[in-house]
């Protein structure tokens, strides 16, 4: 199975700010009853929003996982008078920092989120981020005064201050909102067991179903949560600052996992070097979430139970120095064949070393569920190996 890892997941934390004391709790929403059907556009597992701006409209991924953020491109053209400096770390804890701006108006829909904050980055010259093309992210910080659905079923997210105008039927789970950033965390819980339980952050912009932080997996193996299935050293994230570094991680499977009153069994996932858990883009493929901001509820429209019946990966990939290269390798049957840093350059009549990165990006969502293909690899002493990978 092809599959990139952590493409773009950012969760940027404040940790020192200095000059005009911009805040991501600022914005103001002047409508007093509100309720906005915005339809979205899927492109590579991530969900975009039109977001109008001075007149004009960008595309904006949707990220309850991050605050919102401008690429540099359109903060030039439209300008600000009120600026700072903030330090941030990205989801593979590497630490840089951003210049914050404030927006005098941000529009989805009719609706106008007036003062409201934003980080700023270069996306146009990201190496996986320019792929999509993007103008920004709408963060957590967009929602701190309104209730969000998203709704891959409908390819729409709907913004409203009444969450009775959602006729929701589930009954929803505490949310807890943390920081200036306000972002969204629930409570999971695994083996039917309320007692083993953990605060996961809601990231819609995260590629994946579920990630579990260094941190809690150390806690959770001492219950028995999960079996473990694999350990590899190398690296797969690839965060706005760039590559996560190299470590080993592990490859878990869960019996039970519960999101509010859905139950998913037979779970694959690996570790993550953040310091939090995570749910993401693929909670949305089994059912509609509602992320309350206002009451500090979160709902999840989805059947009672779901059975994955998906294989452990035999590797993972990630892009190093511009090349489609292996990050990890979990599969033993294949560490004598494989190796963190080899260069992938065939995957069956596709030769990716003709092909630029963002080809490859587009690419790998028809690749990743393939269970047989030939592959064509370089080492780093430019030897090239042919190899078969065959899903057990």
């Amino acid at each position: 199975m092809l599959k990139l890892k952590k493409l773009f997941l950012l969760l940027l934390i404040p940790s020192a700010v200095f000059s005009q004391n911009l805040s991501l709790g600022q914005g103001t929403i002047n409508q007093q009853n509100y309720y906005e059907e915005i339809d979205i556009e899927l492109s590579n597992n991530k969900i975009i929003v039109p977001v109008t701006i001075d007149g004009k409209l960008y595309k904006f991924l949707l990220d309850t996982g991050a605050p919102n953020l401008l690429s540099k491109r359109v903060l030039n053209e439209i300008g600000t008078t009120k600026t700072q400096k903030i330090n941030v770390n990205d989801a593979n804890n590497n630490a840089d920092s951003l210049q914050m701006v404030q927006i005098p108006s941000i529009k989805i829909g009719n609706l106008n989120v007036l003062d409201n904050v934003a980080l700023v980055s270069d996306l146009d010259n990201h190496p996986i981020l320019k792929c999509f093309k993007l103008d920004g992210f709408i963060g957590s910080n967009f929602f701190r005064n309104s209730i969000l659905k998203v709704s891959l079923k409908d390819k729409k997210i709907t913004i409203t201050n009444n969450v009775k105008l959602l006729q929701i039927k589930s009954k929803p789970t505490e949310l807890k909102l943390i920081g200036d950033q306000k972002s969204p965390y629930i409570k999971i819980s695994f083996n039917n067991n309320k007692k083993i339980n953990e605060d996961v952050l809601v990231d819609t912009g995260m590629d994946g179903f579920y990630e579990i932080s260094n941190r809690a997996y150390t806690i959770f193996s001492k219950e028995k949560v999960f079996a473990e299935l694999s350990r590899s050293y190398g690296t797969a994230g690839i965060g706005l600052f760039g590559n996560a570094s190299m470590k080993e991680q592990i490859m878990i499977k869960s019996n039970v996992l519960r999101i509010n009153h859905t139950s998913f069994k037979n779970l694959i996932t690996m570790t993550t070097d953040d310091n939090n858990s995570r749910i993401g883009f693929d909670v949305l493929r089994y059912g509609d979430i509602v992320i309350d901001f206002i009451n500090e509820k979160f709902y999840f429209e989805a059947e009672k139970e779901v059975t994955f019946d998906k294989k452990p990966l035999i590797y993972s990939s990630t892009v190093i120095d511009n090349k489609y290269v292996v990050g990890f390798v979990w599969d033993k049957a294949y560490q004598d064949k494989l190796n963190v840093g080899d260069e992938i350059i065939r995957i069956n009549d596709y030769n990716l070393n003709k092909m630029d990165l963002c080809e490859i990006v587009n690419l790998r969502n028809t690749l990743r569920d393939e269970p047989s293909y030939e592959m064509e690899i370089k080492s780093k002493d430019n030897k090239t190996t042919l190899i078969n990978i065959e899903s057990k």
